[in-house]
Protein backbone atom coordinates (compact mmCIF):
# COMPACT_ATOMS: atom_id res chain seq x y z
CA UNK A 1 0.00 0.00 0.00
CA UNK A 2 1.35 3.01 -0.87
CA UNK A 3 1.89 5.78 1.81
CA UNK A 4 1.20 9.55 1.45
CA UNK A 5 4.94 10.02 1.44
CA UNK A 6 5.34 7.41 -1.74
CA UNK A 7 2.81 9.63 -3.36
CA UNK A 8 5.45 12.51 -2.72
CA UNK A 9 8.01 11.21 -3.99
CA UNK A 10 5.97 9.76 -7.21
CA UNK A 11 5.43 13.36 -8.17
CA UNK A 12 7.70 15.65 -6.27
CA UNK A 13 10.66 13.51 -6.34
CA UNK A 14 10.57 13.34 -10.22
CA UNK A 15 9.34 16.51 -11.36
CA UNK A 16 11.50 18.72 -8.72
CA UNK A 17 14.01 16.93 -7.01
CA UNK A 18 15.58 14.53 -9.43
CA UNK A 19 16.19 15.10 -12.99
CA UNK A 20 15.71 11.96 -14.75
CA UNK A 21 12.82 9.12 -14.56
CA UNK A 22 15.56 6.28 -13.67
CA UNK A 23 16.27 7.76 -10.37
CA UNK A 24 12.44 7.95 -9.01
CA UNK A 25 10.10 5.43 -7.81
CA UNK A 26 8.07 4.81 -10.97
CA UNK A 27 8.29 2.96 -13.44
CA UNK A 28 10.13 4.33 -16.92
CA UNK A 29 10.60 3.27 -20.21
CA UNK A 30 13.69 3.55 -22.61
CA UNK A 31 11.48 4.14 -25.61
CA UNK A 32 8.31 6.64 -26.39
CA UNK A 33 4.77 5.42 -25.87
CA UNK A 34 3.18 7.17 -28.80
CA UNK A 35 3.47 7.21 -32.13
CA UNK A 36 2.19 9.86 -34.56
CA UNK A 37 -1.21 8.07 -34.77
CA UNK A 38 -2.21 7.64 -31.58
CA UNK A 39 -0.94 11.62 -30.65
CA UNK A 40 -3.64 14.10 -29.33
CA UNK A 41 -3.32 17.27 -27.80
CA UNK A 42 -6.20 18.70 -25.46
CA UNK A 43 -5.72 22.64 -24.46
CA UNK A 44 -7.52 21.91 -21.71
CA UNK A 45 -3.65 21.17 -20.20
CA UNK A 46 -2.16 24.36 -20.67
CA UNK A 47 -2.62 26.54 -17.44
CA UNK A 48 -1.16 26.71 -13.67
CA UNK A 49 -2.23 23.72 -11.73
CA UNK A 50 -0.75 22.98 -7.99
CA UNK A 51 0.23 19.80 -5.77
CA UNK A 52 -0.38 19.72 -2.10
CA UNK A 53 0.17 23.87 -2.04
CA UNK A 54 3.41 23.03 -2.43
CA UNK A 55 4.26 22.51 -5.97
CA UNK A 56 3.21 24.80 -9.01
CA UNK A 57 2.77 23.45 -12.45
CA UNK A 58 2.79 25.84 -15.73
CA UNK A 59 1.44 23.70 -18.39
CA UNK A 60 2.43 25.61 -22.15
CA UNK A 61 1.09 24.12 -25.58
CA UNK A 62 4.58 24.06 -27.78
CA UNK A 63 4.17 24.03 -31.80
CA UNK A 64 6.74 22.63 -33.65
CA UNK A 65 7.66 25.49 -36.65
CA UNK A 66 10.79 23.86 -37.47
CA UNK A 67 9.43 23.48 -41.04
CA UNK A 68 7.71 26.86 -41.80
CA UNK A 69 8.13 26.10 -45.60
CA UNK A 70 5.18 23.47 -45.14
CA UNK A 71 2.94 25.71 -42.95
CA UNK A 72 2.94 28.94 -45.06
CA UNK A 73 1.89 26.92 -47.82
CA UNK A 74 -0.69 25.57 -45.97
CA UNK A 75 -1.58 28.88 -44.84
CA UNK A 76 -1.94 30.41 -48.48
CA UNK A 77 -4.07 27.60 -48.85
CA UNK A 78 -6.53 28.57 -46.30
CA UNK A 79 -5.84 32.48 -47.06
CA UNK A 80 -7.03 32.09 -50.62
CA UNK A 81 -10.35 30.29 -49.79
CA UNK A 82 -13.17 33.51 -49.96
CA UNK A 83 -16.62 33.20 -50.01
CA UNK A 84 -19.94 34.68 -47.87
CA UNK A 85 -21.83 33.12 -45.77
CA UNK A 86 -25.54 32.96 -47.46
CA UNK A 87 -24.52 33.72 -51.25
CA UNK A 88 -23.50 31.96 -54.10
CA UNK A 89 -19.98 30.67 -53.22
CA UNK A 90 -16.72 32.27 -55.01
CA UNK A 91 -13.42 30.37 -54.92
CA UNK A 92 -9.94 31.37 -55.08
CA UNK A 93 -7.71 28.70 -54.31
CA UNK A 94 -4.66 26.80 -53.90
CA UNK A 95 -5.20 23.25 -55.08
CA UNK A 96 -4.44 20.54 -52.73
CA UNK A 97 -5.24 17.16 -51.68
CA UNK A 98 -7.64 18.13 -48.54
CA UNK A 99 -10.00 20.40 -50.86
CA UNK A 100 -12.73 19.41 -53.50
CA UNK A 101 -14.14 22.37 -55.31
CA UNK A 102 -16.85 22.52 -57.87
CA UNK A 103 -18.26 25.06 -60.14
CA UNK A 104 -20.42 26.45 -57.27
CA UNK A 105 -18.89 24.28 -53.80
CA UNK A 106 -16.48 23.67 -51.74
CA UNK A 107 -15.73 21.19 -49.39
CA UNK A 108 -12.66 20.18 -47.61
CA UNK A 109 -11.52 19.23 -44.11
CA UNK A 110 -11.83 22.74 -42.63
CA UNK A 111 -14.69 23.67 -44.45
CA UNK A 112 -17.87 22.77 -42.03
CA UNK A 113 -22.07 24.07 -43.47
CA UNK A 114 -20.00 26.75 -46.07
CA UNK A 115 -18.00 28.52 -43.29
CA UNK A 116 -14.79 28.55 -42.33
CA UNK A 117 -14.46 26.61 -39.46
CA UNK A 118 -11.52 28.17 -36.61
CA UNK A 119 -10.77 25.29 -34.99
CA UNK A 120 -10.32 23.26 -38.04
CA UNK A 121 -8.00 25.75 -39.30
CA UNK A 122 -5.49 25.50 -36.92
CA UNK A 123 -5.80 21.98 -36.45
CA UNK A 124 -4.90 21.90 -40.47
CA UNK A 125 -2.27 24.32 -40.12
CA UNK A 126 -1.03 23.13 -36.40
CA UNK A 127 -1.62 19.51 -36.37
CA UNK A 128 -1.42 17.42 -32.77
CA UNK A 129 2.16 15.78 -34.40
CA UNK A 130 3.37 19.66 -34.02
CA UNK A 131 2.41 20.12 -30.86
CA UNK A 132 3.68 19.28 -27.15
CA UNK A 133 3.72 20.51 -24.08
CA UNK A 134 6.33 22.27 -21.78
CA UNK A 135 6.30 21.65 -18.21
CA UNK A 136 7.93 24.02 -15.47
CA UNK A 137 7.98 23.13 -12.12
CA UNK A 138 8.30 25.14 -9.05
CA UNK A 139 9.47 23.56 -6.09
CA UNK A 140 10.67 26.22 -3.19
CA UNK A 141 13.66 27.64 -4.75
CA UNK A 142 14.16 24.60 -7.08
CA UNK A 143 12.57 25.29 -11.39
CA UNK A 144 12.55 22.56 -13.47
CA UNK A 145 11.88 21.74 -16.95
CA UNK A 146 10.33 19.11 -18.86
CA UNK A 147 8.71 18.08 -22.44
CA UNK A 148 5.25 16.03 -22.63
CA UNK A 149 3.57 14.19 -25.18
CA UNK A 150 0.12 12.87 -24.95
CA UNK A 151 -1.46 9.81 -26.96
CA UNK A 152 -4.83 7.96 -26.60
CA UNK A 153 -4.78 4.37 -26.44
CA UNK A 154 -8.04 2.39 -26.10
CA UNK A 155 -9.63 5.69 -24.91
CA UNK A 156 -7.37 6.08 -22.11
CA UNK A 157 -5.04 9.30 -22.18
CA UNK A 158 -0.90 8.79 -21.28
CA UNK A 159 1.08 11.67 -20.16
CA UNK A 160 4.82 10.63 -21.72
CA UNK A 161 7.56 13.04 -19.98
CA UNK A 162 10.89 13.38 -20.23
CA UNK A 163 13.58 16.47 -19.22
CA UNK A 164 13.50 19.00 -21.64
CA UNK A 165 17.08 19.31 -23.63
CA UNK A 166 18.42 22.39 -22.86
CA UNK A 167 17.40 21.93 -19.43
CA UNK A 168 19.37 19.02 -19.48
CA UNK A 169 22.29 20.81 -20.90
CA UNK A 170 22.20 23.42 -18.42
CA UNK A 171 22.18 21.10 -15.36
CA UNK A 172 24.94 18.82 -17.09
CA UNK A 173 27.17 21.85 -17.24
CA UNK A 174 26.49 22.50 -13.42
CA UNK A 175 27.00 19.17 -12.80
CA UNK A 176 28.85 16.87 -15.43
CA UNK A 177 27.98 13.58 -13.13
CA UNK A 178 24.43 13.77 -13.84
CA UNK A 179 25.62 12.95 -18.12
CA UNK A 180 25.96 9.45 -15.89
CA UNK A 181 22.30 9.20 -15.76
CA UNK A 182 20.01 7.67 -18.01
CA UNK A 183 17.24 10.23 -19.10
CA UNK A 184 13.81 8.18 -19.90
CA UNK A 185 10.31 8.39 -20.29
CA UNK A 186 7.83 8.80 -17.63
CA UNK A 187 4.42 7.96 -18.87
CA UNK A 188 0.87 8.95 -16.46
CA UNK A 189 -2.37 7.85 -17.25
CA UNK A 190 -4.03 10.78 -17.04
CA UNK A 191 -8.07 11.98 -16.12
CA UNK A 192 -9.08 15.66 -16.65
CA UNK A 193 -12.12 16.66 -14.16
CA UNK A 194 -13.03 20.27 -14.45
CA UNK A 195 -10.03 21.88 -12.72
CA UNK A 196 -8.14 18.61 -11.76
CA UNK A 197 -5.83 16.81 -12.86
CA UNK A 198 -5.56 13.32 -11.87
CA UNK A 199 -2.33 11.51 -12.62
CA UNK A 200 -1.58 7.71 -12.20
CA UNK A 201 1.83 5.98 -12.77
CA UNK A 202 3.67 2.44 -12.18
CA UNK A 203 5.63 1.50 -9.01
CA UNK A 204 8.21 -1.00 -9.40
CA UNK A 205 6.61 -3.19 -6.53
CA UNK A 206 3.81 -3.16 -8.62
CA UNK A 207 5.33 -4.21 -11.84
CA UNK A 208 7.49 -6.84 -10.59
CA UNK A 209 4.26 -8.61 -8.94
CA UNK A 210 2.09 -8.76 -12.17
CA UNK A 211 5.86 -10.50 -13.44
CA UNK A 212 6.13 -13.01 -10.83
CA UNK A 213 2.44 -14.09 -11.52
CA UNK A 214 3.12 -14.32 -15.48
CA UNK A 215 0.30 -11.77 -16.38
CA UNK A 216 2.81 -9.68 -18.59
CA UNK A 217 5.57 -10.15 -20.45
CA UNK A 218 7.64 -7.07 -21.38
CA UNK A 219 11.60 -6.66 -21.80
CA UNK A 220 13.16 -4.84 -18.80
CA UNK A 221 16.12 -3.84 -16.87
CA UNK A 222 16.51 -3.37 -13.24
CA UNK A 223 18.90 -0.26 -12.22
CA UNK A 224 19.49 -0.09 -8.61
CA UNK A 225 15.45 -0.54 -7.66
CA UNK A 226 14.03 1.28 -10.21
CA UNK A 227 12.85 -0.28 -13.21
CA UNK A 228 13.24 0.22 -17.09
CA UNK A 229 10.98 -0.87 -19.58
CA UNK A 230 13.16 -1.36 -22.74
CA UNK A 231 10.63 -3.20 -24.98
CA UNK A 232 9.58 -1.22 -28.56
CA UNK A 233 7.07 1.63 -28.11
CA UNK A 234 4.46 -0.59 -29.95
CA UNK A 235 4.94 -3.62 -27.04
CA UNK A 236 4.55 -0.64 -24.21
CA UNK A 237 1.46 0.30 -25.95
CA UNK A 238 -0.14 -2.76 -25.25
CA UNK A 239 0.60 -3.18 -22.10
CA UNK A 240 -0.65 0.27 -20.65
CA UNK A 241 -4.11 -0.86 -22.84
CA UNK A 242 -4.00 -3.94 -21.00
CA UNK A 243 -3.71 -2.73 -17.84
CA UNK A 244 -5.05 0.68 -18.46
CA UNK A 245 -8.12 0.20 -15.95
CA UNK A 246 -6.83 -2.60 -13.56
CA UNK A 247 -5.30 -1.13 -9.98
CA UNK A 248 -2.01 -0.56 -11.38
CA UNK A 249 -3.43 3.01 -12.64
CA UNK A 250 -5.93 3.48 -10.09
CA UNK A 251 -4.73 3.40 -7.06
CA UNK A 252 -6.72 5.31 -4.58
CA UNK A 253 -3.94 8.17 -3.32
CA UNK A 254 -2.98 9.00 -6.92
CA UNK A 255 -1.60 12.30 -7.72
CA UNK A 256 -3.95 15.41 -8.00
CA UNK A 257 -3.37 18.44 -9.11
CA UNK A 258 -5.25 21.39 -8.98
CA UNK A 259 -5.94 24.02 -11.63
CA UNK A 260 -5.76 27.83 -10.14
CA UNK A 261 -5.55 29.55 -13.60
Amino acid sequence: MKTEQMKRIKLIGFFIVLLVATQSCVVSSLHPLYTDSDRVHLDELDGVWIENDEVRYEITTIVDTTDMADMLEKMESVSKLKHKVGSKLKVKYKDTNNVTVTKDSITGQFVVNGALDHKQIMHYLYPDTRKHYQIKTFFEKDTSIFDAVLSKLNGNYFLDVIPNDAFLEEKLAESPAIGMLLPTHMFFKIEVNEDQLVLNSIEPDDFKKLLKSNRVRVEYIERDDNVIITAPTEEIQKFLVKFADSELFNEKDKGILKRIK
